[in-house]
């Protein structure tokens, strides 16, 4: 199932429209409104994303991608909009990846965010229409946007992935330490994202890469081969939607690197993106950007994020260790109502064990090896789907009012 790779894109061609259409963000900060120098929140976790739950503007819970990435806080879906009051709103045009066309959305200011003893004022919102760009759907997890820039240039935050929690510090109190297993990153900050130095070895050739540090990118790395004629897919390769742009599908292929080094960690046939450069080009800038490494990477660590000192620091966790699987099926699946265990097919990736079973888009599963989806997250359905090379598995999905049964086994794609 490619739920995963699909976030790359939706959040970048958002981020992208906000960039280019809108002016820079206004000055806004983010505060403790407590006499203690650190506060603690838990986090869900969803599609290696860190989801946290905001209010604006007091009102019901809205739940936010914890996103570097982010220029702005970013709004992409208000079930009920009489629940939410956007302040000093006005229209304005979006484009996101994919084409050149727009769509209509909205810049609302001096709003007030709030998180437990956590707020924010004078806060610059962009809010893009309804299902224009349905995480939902495809994270597996109500998803109403993104939050980012603003509330890592207040805080030193750090990152427990394991334990799914989150610590924000006042960074004049913060006292970092270092331990013998972890290693210190320095990161440029760049209109308030912050980007790493790396390498990659592909077909042999070690390659310097200049990466966004992307909490909001669940995928391991994205690399785009116009920035050096030495980043392509390897002899092994697929070509794959890879996400959703605000006016449609980005396509690309899938592959993997040999190697992925950061500071003194090094992985192994770690699986990557190449976006076609074309979808692309108004998201890498002059500053010499050669792609973005995401949340697959950041979750096999802890994680210090500290703008105030440009650095990160990473120490390894129990996940440091796992295998890069991907999909084995050759579908993706995503949600019919968001919020209830109900999955159909998004679609079916060419001369893949579903497309030679005859699964189709919009089948609605039922169940797996016997076992009923109503009882199932989206990824413990995407951990089946890419499993074990080998492994039967058989499905019930309902096509145009009647059931039909299927069987594939499963097998690498990359």
């Amino acid at each position: 199932m490619r739920t995963l790779h699909t976030i790359i894109s939706t959040l970048l061609g958002v981020l992208l429209a906000a960039g280019v259409f809108a002016e820079k963000p206004e000055s806004t900060m983010f505060y403790l409104n407590s006499k203690n120098d650190s506060y603690k929140v838990n986090f869900t976790l969803a599609s290696h994303l860190m989801v946290l739950t905001f209010a604006i503007n007091g009102s019901d819970s809205l739940n936010l991608i914890f996103d570097t990435g982010a220029g702005r806080t970013i709004i992409t879906e208000i079930s009920n909009p009489y629940i939410v009051s956007l302040n000093q709103a006005r229209k304005v045009k979006l484009r996101g990846l994919g084409t050149d066309e727009s769509v209509d959305g909205l810049i609302s200011k001096n709003n007030k965010l709030s998180m437990g003893k956590i707020e924010g004022k004078a806060q610059e919102l962009l809010v893009v229409p309804n299902k224009v760009i349905d995480l939902t759907a495809r994270v597996g997890h109500p998803i109403n946007g993104v939050i980012g820039r603003s509330i890592f240039e207040q805080f030193v935050v750090e990152i427990n992935y394991t334990n799914q929690t989150l610590h924000f510090y006042n960074p004049d109190k913060y006292k970092r330490k270092i331990h013998k297993d972890a290693d210190v990153i320095p990161i440029e900050l760049i209109d308030g994202k912050p980007y790493i130095t790396a390498m990659v070895t592909i077909n042999g050739v070690d390659i310097p890469v200049k990466l966004l540090f992307d909490t909001g990118m669940s995928f391991a790395l994205w690399l785009d081969p116009s920035t050096n004629p030495n980043i392509k897919p390897g002899i092994v390769h697929r070509q794959e939607v890879l996400g959703q742009g605000l006016n449609g599908n980005l396509s690309g292929e899938i592959s993997r690197v040999e190697k992925f080094r950061i500071g003194k960690f090094e992985f192994n046939n770690v699986i990557t993106a190449f976006p076609d450069s074309n979808a692309i080009r108004d998201a890498i800038t002059d500053n010499g950007r050669n792609g973005s490494v995401g949340a697959e990477i950041f979750r096999r660590f802890n994680v210090v994020i500290d703008y105030h000192n440009q650095q990160i620091i990473l120490r390894k966790n129990s996940n440091f260790d796992d295998p890069f699987r991907y999909d084995m099926s050759g579908i993706e699946v995503g949600q019919i109502v968001e919020g209830l265990p109900f999955y159909k097919v998004l679609s079916v990736g060419s001369n893949t064990p579903a497309s030679e079973c005859g699964l189709m888009v919009n089948d609605e599963i039922k169940s797996i090896n016997g076992t009923s989806v109503s009882t199932m997250k989206i990824s413990e359905i995407s951990n089946i789907l890419k499993s074990k090379e080998g492994k039967t598995i058989k499905m019930k999905v309902i096509r145009n009012g009647n059931e039909v049964k299927v069987k594939f086994k499963l097998r690498e794609l990359i």
